[in-house]
């Protein structure tokens, strides 16, 4: 016995929902503005610098493309090479699509940044209109709206709009493929079978969940289409069939395709080890997993949504069950994708905070699923009380309000993380580690990279951590990581280091036996240069003007670099070799600080106490001494597209162990009309200084930059001193142990934001 059947509109001879004009105009107008904002969201940094964190992986994809082009291959390498590689060397973890767009890409428009992020962009932009037409097919127009508008308000979606990876591409190919096949269905037109071919073609090769959709979608179609069609609905047997061997065939071919490449290649193995790394842990209770995955799950979905999808999740279930609907399992095939992906591969995800994008497709379709549900419901009231024509109104006044306002609720969380996740290169909290940006070390490089010869073999020092984002923006050169410190003559043609992650007793042998160009707190030594003392270049930052800040970046500030007497005549005097006294007066707070230690070494003490005095007007927080002789003498605090927090220390002297300032941060509290968890992680922020306390002389003053990167909430950051190596300073006899603050403190709050 059927269930009563919920009013649904009827369909016009080409199978599309009939509607009032008033509908189709609310939903076109909600389209345009979830593409729009969608698209703006996605296309900004477009052509910025490629930067650290997950983010990098865009420029792995532009290395591969560059390798295609060079050695005519077609399989991805992720490392430049000085020779063509070989077959070994193809990255057989996933399929090679992705690679293939971006090498397209780059053919049309040649080597450049944002050629990395192209690809990613355009699906992300035609992903809100694809989901409308999805859900417009399957339901109603007001339903594909709300798909469109409860994608683009996620989180997760907005964080990695650009991400050129695997998901985006995969939710954009799947969805073009799901709308052709529900199209041709309602048609049985030949067009809408070709673009279902071609979507989940696109999708295959993609990544390995789209294998996952396809497959359950077949399994499924063969019992609607062929077993159950009384049950589940009747099609015409004749084209059905044609799509399902087609498909099948599809899908077959291109698994044999990458099993055959893979073979090839030897990378079969490598697959396999990798997704046992990638499943270890799977077998933990999912509660257990869930919980300690919660603050991540809530910061890309948000509790509102993430209720909402629970309940989509029935609904899916009721309305396949009650409306025999064939096209309304298509939510429930997206759920388990992103169940496969997300449960199945417990330690990607708990690497990964995107791993969990598949749920954003699903739980558009599920909005769209509710939409639909309670607009047949009102036009259910609307006809039993037997009117004769009903109206739109009642139905669109009641749901859409409904529907919108708990969407609105999650944007606001959503536009919040856009930012944030720019600014951290995707990795948000990064469960409490130091995230580097890499904007001062990609500006180092990419000055850098026309200086080189264009085969020059570099290397670069573990402590400059290097990334894909950097390997690319050296253009193309085979790049090698190396321990310090190459003998003079030998090692490859240049040699790069940060100061920051390099210990003083290299920093000095570095000094002694190389011509050394420092930029900030990056160093470079060439092979064939002969000793000589180094020679600084500061890198100057200035805010980006509104141009820059959309279409470069609005989370990093502008960067120059310039050279600086003032910066060399410190580093030559901390490393003992001839120093020059500038002549122009000092400009800027680095430059102010440094000539104030100009004065102490000459004796000046009147000049010296002037701009200590000048100085300490822009650090205006009280001063904190500490038991070793350091005293803090102050804060300050410059907000801008990367807000920068500098610390002003005085030294009575080299510290008797290798000791370095670290600043954490806590949330307090969420932010005001969020749902989201505060961050329950203390973060590190502060990164090592490039010249540590070891090496400080007395009474000079020294700066401490700290990149502010602001979590959600009241957060507030910590200043406190931990020692990098328990090995002593040569002499010193005591017991080494990080400084405390002299009335006990083991920490010193420097600043608060909301």
């Amino acid at each position: 016995m059927r269930l009563p059947q919920l009013p649904v509109p009827e369909r016009d001879l080409d199978g599309l929902p009939i509607v009032s004009p008033l509908e189709r105009r609310i939903s076109w107008g909600l389209l345009l503005i979830a593409s729009l904002w969608f698209a703006l969201a996605a296309s900004w940094e477009l052509f910025g610098p490629l930067l650290a964190g997950h983010y990098a992986a865009s420029a792995s994809l532009g290395i591969a493309a560059d390798n295609m082009q060079t050695w005519h291959i077609i399989g991805p390498v992720w490392s430049y090479t000085a020779h063509p590689p070989s077959p070994s060397q193809y990255y057989c973890h996933h399929p090679w699509g992705i690679f293939w767009t971006t090498t397209a890409a780059m053919t049309i428009f040649g080597r450049h940044d944002f050629v990395c992020r192209l690809p990613a962009v355009l699906l992300s932009s035609a992903t809100p209109p694809l989901l409308f037409l999805l859900g417009r097919a399957i339901w109603r127009p007001a339903a594909g709206a709300v798909c469109a508008a409860a994608f683009v308000v996620l989180p997760i979606t907005l964080a990695f709009a650009n991400f050129n990876a695997l998901e985006v591409p995969v939710i954009a190919w799947s969805t073009l493929g799901l709308w052709a096949y529900v199209r041709h269905n309602q048609t049985w037109k030949r067009r809408y079978l070709v673009a279902s071919l071609c979507g989940f073609a696109m999708a295959l090769h993609a990544d390995w969940p789209a294998y996952v959709l396809v497959t359950t979608l077949l399994s499924f179609g063969l019992l609607h289409g062929i077993v159950l069609r009384r049950a589940l609905g009747r099609v015409k047997l004749r084209p059905y069939a044609r799509w399902w061997a087609l498909t099948a065939a599809l899908t077959a071919a291109t698994l044999a395709l990458y099993v055959y490449l893979f073979h090839r290649s030897n990378g079969l193995a490598d697959l396999f080890a990798s997704y046992t790394k990638r499943t270890a842990g799977a077998d933990l209770p999912l509660s257990r997993v869930l919980a300690a995955r919660r603050y991540w799950i809530e910061l890309s979905f948000t509790p509102i949504a993430i209720l909402i999808g629970k309940v989509a999740a029935g609904l899916s279930v009721v309305r396949l069950l009650w409306r025999r609907d064939p096209h309304e399992v298509i939510p429930l095939l997206v759920l388990c994708m992103a169940l496969f992906q997300y449960i199945g591969f417990k330690q990607g995800a708990d690497v990964h905070i995107y791993w969990p994008h598949y749920f954003a497709a699903f739980f558009a379709l599920g909005m769209g699923a509710i939409t639909a549900t309670g607009m047949g419901l009102v036009e259910a009231v609307q006809t039993r009380r037997r009117k004769t024509s009903t109206s739109p109104l009642p139905a669109l006044a009641i749901v859409l309000p409904l529907v919108v306002v708990p969407l609105l609720a999650i944007l606001r969380d959503g536009a919040a993380a856009l930012p944030y996740a720019r600014a951290t290169g995707g990795r948000f909290n990064e469960k409490g580690l130091v995230i580097h940006s890499d904007g001062a070390k990609t500006a180092f490089l990419t000055w850098l990279e026309p200086q080189l010869r264009p085969h020059a073999r570099i290397a670069m020092h573990i402590g400059m951590k290097t990334t894909w984002s950097q390997i690319w923006a050296l253009g193309g050169r085979v790049v090698r990581s190396s321990r310090p410190v190459p003998a003079p003559g030998t090692g490859a043609d240049v040699y790069l280091a940060d100061m920051r992650f390099l210990y003083d007793h290299w920093q000095a042998q570095l000094m002694a036996s190389h011509h050394v160009v420092a930029v900030g707190p990056f160093l470079q030594v060439r092979r064939d240069e002969p000793i000589a003392p180094l020679v600084a270049h500061a890198i100057t930052e200035t805010e980006p003007s509104w141009v820059e800040w959309y279409f470069q970046s609005g989370t990093e500030p502008q960067r120059q670099i310039v050279a600086d007497p003032y910066l060399t005549w410190e580093l030559r005097t901390l490393f003992n070799q001839p120093a020059e006294i500038p002549q122009d007066p000092p400009r800027g707070l680095e430059q102010l600080r440094i000539a104030h230690n100009i004065a102490v070494a000459q004796g000046d003490e009147s000049g010296a106490q002037a701009l200590l005095v000048e100085l300490k007007t822009q650090f205006p927080d009280p001063q904190v001494g500490f038991d070793d002789g350091i005293e803090l003498l102050g804060s300050r605090y410059d907000p801008g597209a990367r807000p920068l927090l500098t610390l002003l220390f005085r030294a009575t002297g080299p510290t008797d162990h290798d000791v370095q300032p670290a600043v954490r941060s806590r949330v307090l509290q969420p932010p005001s009309w969020s749902t989201t968890m505060a961050d329950p992680k203390v973060r590190v922020v502060g990164l090592p200084c490039a010249i540590g306390p070891i090496r400080w002389r007395p009474g000079h003053l020294y700066s401490y930059p700290v990149a502010i990167v602001k979590r959600p909430g009241l957060e507030v950051f910590e200043l406190s001193f931990q020692l990098r190596r328990a090995k002593p300073r040569k002499g010193s006899k005591q017991k080494p142990r990080p400084p405390r603050a002299t009335d006990g403190r083991r920490v010193v709050e420097v600043l608060r934001l909301q």
